[in-house]
C-alpha cells in the first residue's frame, strides 16, 4: 500500500501521523508540506516591494516547514520506509492531490482543524477540499487514535461493499480488526397510500433482504480474513449510524460515498458528510 501524510504542524495533523502507528508499513509513504505565500497583488504595493515581502515570507514559511517534517519524522514508526518529502510552493489542495495522482497512492490522511463543522468541512477546508477530489481513500483525523481495533463499515448498495472489500483486502492495518457491518433502513415516506400491514410487510421485506446482503459481505469478509459481524439498524441512516458507532466503540468508522451523486452529496447534506461532521472517532471514505 502507498500512504501520503499531509502534515501543517496543527494539533489533528500530528494526531493524524501518531494514528500511523495503527497502519501496517507501506510500501511507499510520502510525507506533504506546502508552504502556501500569501497574496501580495495589491496596486499600492510596488512590484519591488511584493518580490521581496514574498521573498522573505518563503523564506520564513520553508524553514517553519522544515521543521514540522523534521517532528513528523521523527513520530513515524520505526518500520516505515523512509519518508519522500514533498515540501514545495503551493496551496496546500493542490499540492497534496497532485503528489496523490502522481504518486498512485492508495491513502492519504490528515487531520481536520477542529474549527467546527461549519467552518472546517464545508467553507473550503483543506481536509474537505481533499476528501471532495482526492483519486484515493482518505483518512480524517480529529482527535488522538489510542487504538484501532474495532471497525464500523456501513454499507448502502453493491458499490460500496466492492469498494469497501478492495480496500480491505489491502490488509492496511497493523493489528487484527473485528469488523461490524451495517446497514440501515431508512423507513423512507411513500409517495401512495399504504396500510399499517402493508407498511409492516414492505419493512419485513427490507430488512430481511439487507440481512441476506449482510450475509454475503461477512462471508466475503471472512474470506480475506477479517472477523466480522453483521447488523441491520432503522432510521435516519447518519443517526443509525453515529449510534452503532458509540454502541460497538468504533475505532474507526470506514465507509463509502454512499453512491448517487458521488463526493458533491457532501454539499446537500449526504449520510458520509453527517457522519464525518458528528462522528467521534476517525472517518476514513474509501473509493
Amino acid at each position: 500500500m502507498k500512504i501520503i501524510a499531509a502534515i501543517d504542524g496543527s494539533t489533528s495533523s500530528r494526531h493524524a501521523v501518531q494514528a500511523l502507528a495503527h497502519l501496517a508499513p507501506p510500501v511507499e509513504f510520502v510525507l506533504v508540506h506546502a508552504i502556501n505565500i500569501p497574496d501580495f497583488n495589491y496596486a499600492m504595493i510596488s512590484p519591488d516591494l511584493r518580490a521581496e515581502v514574498q521573498s522573505d515570507m518563503e523564506a520564513k514559511l520553508r524553514k517553519e516547514g522544515e521543521g514540522i517534517l523534521s517532528q513528523a519524522k521523527a513520530e513515524l514508526p520505526s518500520d516505515f520506509p523512509q519518508a519522500q518529502e514533498i515540501h514545495q510552493i503551493g496551496h496546500p489542495v493542490d499540492v497534496i492531490l497532485e503528489t496523490a495522482r502522481s504518486s498512485k497512492s492508495h491513502l492519504i490522511i490528515l487531520g481536520a482543524r477542529g474549527l467546527g463543522s461549519f467552518k472546517e468541512l464545508v467553507l473550503g477546508s483543506t481536509s474537505h477540499r481533499v476528501l471532495m477530489h482526492a483519486p484515493c481513500s482518505t483518512m480524517i483525523v480529529k482527535e488522538p487514535v489510542p487504538r484501532l481495533k474495532k471497525i464500523l463499515l456501513p454499507i448502502e448498495g453493491e458499490e460500496d461493499i466492492s469498494i469497501a472489500l478492495q480496500f480491505l483486502a489491502l490488509h492496511p492495518f497493523r493489528e487484527a480488526v473485528d469488523i461490524d457491518v451495517i446497514a440501515v433502513w431508512p423507513q423512507p415516506q411513500l409517495a401512495w397510500p399504504v396500510t399499517l400491514g402493508q407498511s409492516k410487510l414492505l419493512e419485513m421485506k427490507a430488512i430481511e433482504e439487507a440481512q441476506d446482503r449482510m450475509k454475503s459481505v461477512t462471508d466475503r469478509l471472512t474470506r480475506i480474513n477479517y472477523s466480522s459481524q453483521a447488523k441491520v439498524g432503522m432510521g435516519d441512516p447518519a443517526f443509525a449510524i453515529l449510534e452503532q458507532a458509540k454502541a460497538s466503540q468504533a475505532d474507526l468508522i470506514l465507509m463509502g460515498t454512499h453512491g448517487r451523486g458521488g463526493l458533491a452529496r457532501f454539499l446537500i447534506g449526504s449520510v458520509s458528510n453527517s457522519v464525518l461532521h458528528q462522528a467521534d472517532c476517525p472517518v476514513l471514505i474509501v473509493r
